[in-house]
């Protein structure tokens, strides 16, 4: 019996890294019904270069005023996501266009983000309304025991560091509860 806890326990540690998005896959915001035409981000982000997004209003949000801001979020290759960053977009035509850049960290695995439209009368939408709707993959990435990337560097992977660390201390928890017995 305790010996079964104790393997539960394990993979119930192991769960998060199993259980991530698939790895290396790009993720678009969903923009059916929404008053965004397109958002243009780049194919894979990089450590420590500027990562682009442009985000285009259809006609009737671009003349009524409304204004975009983003949410992103940086997550790395150990598996720990940074503090979510919200950010204004600045729009030079007007309205129908608005873009911002921002930097990646190093080590980083990928690039959250959703869109915020404010209204003139002060409402706003999130899109998607909780979670993130786009993900773009870094150019050398981890995602559990997976790793890619046209950047990447021959090596060791985190992900499984972790994963091995985790199931070594189960095994040895099974080991004392026995000599314990």
């Amino acid at each position: 019996m305790k010996r079964g806890l104790a393997l539960v326990l394990c993979a119930l540690l192991l769960v998060p890294a199993v259980m991530a998005s698939e790895g290396g896959v790009n993720k678009d915001l969903d923009l059916e019904g929404t008053s965004i035409s397109a958002i243009s981000t780049p194919t894979a982000s990089s450590d420590g270069v500027e990562f682009d997004i442009t985000v285009t209003l259809d006609q009737d949000a671009a003349n009524n005023g409304t204004n975009v801001s983003w949410t992103w979020q940086v997550c790395l290759n150990s598996g720990v996501c940074l503090a979510p960053v919200p950010e204004d977009l600045t729009s030079s035509d007007g309205g129908a266009t608005w873009a911002t850049t921002m930097t990646p960290v190093d080590d980083h695995s990928y690039v959250n983000y959703r869109i915020t439209l404010e209204y003139t009368d002060g409402n706003t939408t999130t899109y998607p309304e909780s979670g993130w709707g786009g993900k773009v993959w870094s150019d050398c990435w981890v995602a559990g025991e997976e790793s890619g990337g046209d950047s990447c560097e021959s090596g060791g992977l985190p992900g499984f560091t972790i994963l091995a660390t985790v199931s070594v201390l189960g095994m040895m928890a099974i080991a004392v509860r026995r000599l314990n017995n």
